[in-house]
């Protein structure tokens, strides 16, 4: 059987999402603000809300965040870029359908400070705020957010909502920020593993796709096909940037590789408030095991994006570990065919794949301020987003990610969809409790031989008043 298209799974799945626009804008036309109509496919509520002009508090390229800045919510007109247009046309249809429109307001660079200031005076200057998880955390921590729980039309437990940042975000039983169908950054932040086509065939290796099929894709494996390519191919006697390698990394992925192990520095407690778990059996086996990559320098590539993407598209090295944003902006770049895959799991008794999303300064999230004019409204607006962005901007997106022609079969997209769904939060790192995450990242990296237990011992005690001190805010603080 010929394998699917992707091109041609989205331009189906866009056919049929503006039909569905259509036809709903027809049949919204006619009702009154604050009427309600059920869609066919997934009883979402079409609600008129009578023009009301959502407000978003947005990153933009002046805020300083690069290509983490805010893409996906407005577009001025089209112009042939596969985000963009989709962005436009969902809000064309959005406003027929729900009859709002969006109002784009870009942060300057201390983009907390002049929220926080907005949000204390009052001025209704935005209705609905988007930034990375460290400022959404400070103003949740000091009350400025409203609990998204607590709003009636903002249903979460929907599939256009990220269920696992639902899950690892909330503290108690609430939630201040999270992300969905409506977010590319989540996306684009979220680690992969790579792997190199031509070298793959080089070395007639089994394909990793198999593999992730048959619960066999663990860390183990990895090594295991990689330690047969790994060569000093210059031979000059050292492992260099000019040599053969398995595998390959930037410093992060000892974080990510954690994670993947299913560890976390903070986990939830029987009433769902944050307790520390950096240091159990399991994480020591697992630190363990990724250390004696990390620290072998001769039979491993450990370096920063733009070194190990040179050995990567060279074809001189077999698998490697970065962001999808990394792999659609860079790596399309290369001649060879590449692939993408979840981070391995420890061993095949692992319930399922973890893929982190670095959620403190590149993801973003979405969040309602204590200022908002129509907390409601904007609660409606936001799950209307959200939910028409699962029909359009998704498929827009894999179109995307799995813009290159190679990529475009079934395999990449099913790897897509498991990464997708695989996506996890640690919200340690998001609040910076105990600073923990820069042991893992750059610490590990530039530290050889990094001691995981007396740091624990000589931190756990800051880390767990840290804690602490946020658990006492949200149940003392917030509403």
């Amino acid at each position: 059987m010929k394998k699917r298209l992707v091109s041609a799974f989205l331009a189906v799945a866009m056919m049929l999402t503006l039909v569905m626009a259509v036809s709903c804008s027809d049949e919204g036309s006619e009702t009154k603000t604050g009427d309600v109509v059920q869609t066919a496919e997934d009883n979402f509520e079409i609600k008129d809300l009578g023009g009301y002009e959502l407000k978003v508090y947005t990153r933009g390229e002046e805020s300083g965040f690069g290509p983490w800045q805010t893409v996906d919510l407005t577009a001025e007109e089209l112009n042939s870029e596969i985000i963009n247009d989709a962005v436009y046309n969902r809000n064309a249809a959005i406003e027929q359908k729900y009859n709002f429109t969006i109002k784009s307001v870009v942060s300057p660079a201390d983009q907390y400070e002049q929220a926080q200031a907005s949000i204390i005076s009052q001025d209704g200057a935005f209705d609905l705020i988007i930034a990375d998880g460290q400022i959404c955390a400070q103003l949740a921590q000091n009350g400025y957010l409203i609990d998204l729980n607590s709003i009636k039309d903002l249903d979460l437990s929907q599939d256009w909502w990220d269920q696992n940042a639902n899950s690892d975000l909330s503290i108690g039983d609430k939630l201040y920020f999270t992300t969905g169908d409506l977010s590319i950054s989540a996306a684009d932040a979220t680690w992969v593993t790579t792997f190199n086509k031509s070298v793959l065939q080089e070395f007639s290796i089994e394909s990793p796709y198999t593999l992730v099929d048959n619960n066999e894709w663990t860390f183990e494996k990895l090594l295991s096909l990689a330690k047969d390519v790994t060569a000093d191919i210059d031979g000059d006697g050292a492992m260099t940037e000019n040599d053969r390698y398995g595998y390959i990394y930037e410093p992060f992925n000892n974080y990510a590789l954690f994670s993947a192990f299913g560890n976390s520095i903070s986990s939830k407690d029987e009433d769902g408030y944050p307790v520390l778990s950096v240091f159990t059996d399991h994480s020591v086996s697992s630190f363990e095991l990724i250390q004696k990559v990390s620290d072998d320098r001769d039979n491993y590539f450990i370096n920063w994006s733009t070194d190990c993407y040179k050995v990567f598209s060279d074809n001189r090295a077999l698998f490697g570990a970065t962001t999808i944003l990394t792999v659609r902006l860079t790596y399309k770049e290369m001649e060879s065919d590449y692939g993408i895959l979840p981070m391995p799991k420890y061993d095949e008794n692992q319930d399922r794949y973890y893929d982190i999303v670095n959620a403190s300064t590149c993801s973003s999230f979405y969040c309602i301020p204590t200022s908002a004019a129509d907390p409601e409204k904007t609660g409606y607006a936001l799950s209307a987003l959200c939910h028409d962005s699962k029909t359009t901007l998704r498929p827009a997106y894999y179109e995307l990610a799995l813009e290159r022609r190679s990529m475009r079969d079934e395999d990449s997209v099913r790897m897509l969809d498991i990464i997708l769904d695989s996506r996890c939060y640690d919200i340690a790192t998001i609040y910076n409790w105990g600073d923990w995450y820069s042991f893992f990242y750059p610490g590990m990296y530039d530290n050889i031989g990094i001691n995981f237990a007396s740091t624990y011992n000589a931190n756990s005690g800051a880390t767990l008043s840290a804690i602490q001190a946020t658990v006492d805010a949200y149940k003392n603080n917030l509403s």
